[in-house]
């Protein structure tokens, strides 16, 4: 950021803005996750089979990876509040359609337009980058992030105990009336000219889009997440899994070749691969795992226990809560860790701590109160390593490019929570409801986050 930039930001009232781009973030994420605890009801409902059902998530998790990085370079390009309320009205637009009646295609594609809602975290960090400098973006940033993972969580419970008293539709009613609110919020209180650095702004907007690079990347990405998430289904030696990993890895090194060749590249790739810049989005990777592990598992335990009784889907739901609000409250912690011991310290400190109570939960996977308990370190340990990873990516990244560079640390992200997913997925079809089962997908968790806190240590000790 500029000394031009850093004079005006001033004059802009950060809390509101904060205050607003993080319930952006919010309802984002919530309304991804609503369909979570719904799953196993659909096929009754929509009269459709299981694997049909199932591409529910699967088609909104397809289009999140596309559109995440797609925005954050338009954003760079055409404005960061012109592509947020975009991608906001597209997910509210998403929500209604899931809401309209019951149909297994509207359900489709309204998730699908649901998935724009991953890219609203990573842009509002880029709008924030625009009119705040210092500690004012750091603290801010933190708390936009760690929504990633408050609002997974708080999502799971939220539609879980609508779902418990009123039909499944009115879960997504009451995602469109929020993602509307936060919409006309984020058109009223952020800024549409930021204060950033005029000479970055005006070259970046010179700048084309690289639409050859957003079909490779897109199709490549596809490819490898259809293997990825429905490889349990279709078999992981099966020739669909296959071809379509193969496939999209190919389309994938296709797009890195063209990448380095263009003038006006989708993404940096000088810049994402330098040497701090890959160990940050590294992390990225094994920080997804870390978060989406604990929501997989955690409902599963508790509705097929070891021994005991089994919850219900309303109260499964609900035992996530403790953890999602130990994620809100670590993230101003992340933030104190960053000023006080540096970044580095901050993302290897949440990621041991994630680690430390995944590796309680795996010891304690016979008593699912103790797991709940743990759950809390784990939240806390997510706070903290979401609330640090996007300053870290401010830091390293030019301000023209950060956009494109939040982007792209999400998608690394959301790379990890597929990858467990599918894990997580694997594990459990073959030992569920047993003590075994559970301590292994509980010591995945465990595994990733700890190899993710080495990674953040190696960090140069300047960040």
């Amino acid at each position: 950021m500029t000394t031009a930039a850093a004079s005006a930001a001033p004059a802009v009232r950060l809390r509101p803005v904060v205050a607003v781009l993080a319930a952006a973030g919010l309802v984002g994420i919530l309304s991804q996750a609503l369909l979570i605890p719904l799953l196993g009801d659909l096929p009754a409902r929509l009269d459709v089979g299981g694997e049909a059902a199932s591409w529910a998530m699967t088609v909104c998790l397809v289009a999140a990876a596309v559109a995440t990085p797609v925005s954050g370079r338009l954003a760079d390009i055409v404005g960061r509040k012109r592509v947020l309320v975009c991608c906001l009205v597209a997910t509210t637009l998403g929500s209604v359609l899931c809401a309209s009646g019951g149909s297994y295609p509207l359900l489709l594609a309204g998730r699908a337009l649901q998935g724009a809602s991953s890219a609203v975290i990573p842009l509002g960090i880029s709008a924030l980058a625009e009119i705040a400098v210092g500690v004012g973006l750091q603290r801010g940033a933190a708390l936009i992030s760690a929504t990633m993972g408050i609002g997974t969580a708080g999502g799971v419970a939220f539609s879980g105990l609508v779902a418990a008293v009123a039909d499944w539709t009115v879960v997504f009613w009451v995602a469109a009336g929020l993602g509307l609110l936060v919409t006309a919020a984020v058109v009223v209180v952020l800024p549409s000219h930021a204060p950033a650095d005029r000479a970055s702004d005006r070259a970046s907007r010179r700048a084309g889009f690289d639409g050859i690079g957003c079909v490779l990347l897109s199709v490549g990405l596809t490819a490898a997440l259809l293997a990825v998430t429905n490889g349990g289904r279709w078999g992981w030696a099966g020739a669909p899994t296959i071809g379509c990993a193969a496939g999209g890895l190919l389309v994938l090194a296709g797009w890195w070749r063209w990448e380095r060749r263009t003038t006006d590249p989708l993404v940096d790739l000088d810049s994402a691969t330098e040497p701090r810049m890959a160990l940050v989005q590294s992390a990225s990777v094994l920080a997804g795992v870390a978060m989406f592990t604990h929501v997989l598992v955690l409902p599963v335990l508790l509705q097929h226990p070891v021994d005991g009784s089994a919850a219900g889907v309303l109260v499964a739901g609900l035992c996530l809560v403790p953890a999602g609000v130990a994620m809100m409250l670590a993230a101003p912690l992340g933030s104190w860790l960053v000023e006080r011991r540096g970044a580095r310290w901050a993302l290897a400190a949440g990621l041991v701590c994630s680690s430390t109570g995944y590796a309680a939960s795996a010891a304690t996977a016979s008593w699912p109160a103790a797991v709940v308990a743990a759950s809390v370190v784990i939240g806390v340990g997510i706070g903290l390593s979401f609330a640090t990873l996007p300053f870290l990516v401010v830091r390293l990244t030019a301000p023209a490019a950060v956009g494109a560079a939040n982007g792209l640390n999400t998608l690394m992200r959301m790379i990890g929570a597929s990858v467990s997913s599918a894990v997580i997925g694997a594990l459990l079809a073959v030992q569920a409801g047993s003590a075994a089962g559970y301590a292994l997908a509980y010591g995945w968790g465990a595994v990733a986050a700890a190899v993710g806190a080495l990674l953040a240590a190696r960090l140069p000790k300047d960040l």
